[in-house]
């Protein structure tokens, strides 16, 4: 499952940068226009809106989850998030989650995933 979630944050970088890509060619950094463009009718504000609470859950999340299971190497799900957005901030974070349970899944231990989400 590891590997489908690192899959999802390669994927959910890719897309949307690809469009932000056509409009970089065409109006350079120009965060006058992008602002516009993302508000300028009812159907991409609602994609802007659902963008920002989207990512301050996802954050909240990160943050919240990731100091519970006492992970390492948090930061860079919550620059992703930022940086990309939730399509890739998301499954970077469960990615590196699932890297953290299996390591905690020894001989001696072997339900230890259970042990830690049961805390």
């Amino acid at each position: 499952m590891a590997i489908f979630y690192l899959g999802l944050a390669f994927l959910g970088a890719v897309g949307p940068y690809s469009f932000l890509g056509q409009f970089l060619m065409q109006h350079g950094l120009n965060f006058q226009e992008l602002g516009t463009q993302l508000w300028a009718s009812p159907v991409s504000s609602y994609f802007g809106v659902n963008m920002v609470i989207s990512a301050l859950v996802t954050l909240l999340f990160v943050f919240s989850e990731g100091r519970r299971l006492k992970m390492r190497g948090l930061w860079l799900p919550l620059l992703a998030t930022v940086a990309v957005g939730v399509s890739c901030g998301l499954p970077l974070f469960l990615y590196l989650r699932r890297l953290s349970q299996d390591k905690a899944i020894t001989p001696d231990n072997p339900q230890a995933i259970h042990d830690k989400s049961a805390r």
